[in-house]
């Protein structure tokens, strides 16, 4: 099979393309889900789950590595929220820090 190398780079990807290049609807890995994935890739095949809990094991893997990315982009963003927070001298300041970093209340975000 041939490669057409026309438009191909290597320069890195934006983050529209990685987002776009993301699967549409990943399934939400619960703890019991993380738990069995983390026995199948870890090295010790004596705490290996049962056989049928392989079904889906990539596809699931790879939900549970968008997971870890959104979560850690939450932790940075909360985090820099934190610090501009420490520094805020006025209340109205810190309030609307708050409220960016953490969104709405619960009653009022859309579902």
């Amino acid at each position: 099979m041939q490669v057409n190398p026309v438009g191909l780079t290597l320069a890195p990807m934006t983050t529209d393309e990685h987002s776009a290049q993301r699967a549409p609807e990943l399934p939400h890995i619960d703890n019991e889900r993380l738990d069995q994935l983390m026995r199948w890739h870890g090295t010790d095949e004596a705490n290996l789950p049962p056989a049928h809990t392989l079904q889906n094991l990539s596809r699931d893997t790879i939900a549970a590595l968008h997971q870890l990315k959104d979560a850690r982009q939450t932790i940075e963003e909360l985090r820099a929220a934190m610090g501009r927070a420490f520094w805020a001298t006025d209340f109205q300041v810190l309030h609307a820090i708050l409220l960016e970093a953490l969104g709405p209340p619960p009653g009022e975000r859309p579902t």
